[in-house]
């Protein structure tokens, strides 16, 4: 499991309302040669409401920032959600 570099890492999602929602960058997960971002969503946030969401990251060659698509396929996201309870439930172990 891939952590963000020794700090929190937040983005930030503006809905079809135009409203900001929050989101924590948990982990990023490799899956099938793509990667994959556990995000937490702020309990304030106002269409996502505190919950875990998986996204696909697309890295941008000509920018300095990411995309993150939303992932549709349920087996990827169960898949993907299951690596990153394995690696959560091994580092609590250590």
């Amino acid at each position: 499991m891939k952590h963000p570099e020794d700090k929190e890492f937040f983005v930030s999602f503006t809905d079809e309302q135009g409203r900001a929602n929050n989101f924590e960058i948990l982990a990023v997960i490799e899956y099938e040669g793509t990667d994959y971002a556990v995000m937490l969503s702020e309990h304030d946030s106002p269409s996502y409401n505190g919950k875990l969401y998986i996204f696909e990251i697309a890295e941008e060659l000509d920018s300095p920032t990411d995309t993150y698509i939303g992932v549709e396929d349920q087996s990827v996201i169960d898949a993907v959600y299951e690596l990153f309870m394995n690696e959560l439930l091994k580092e609590e172990n250590i």
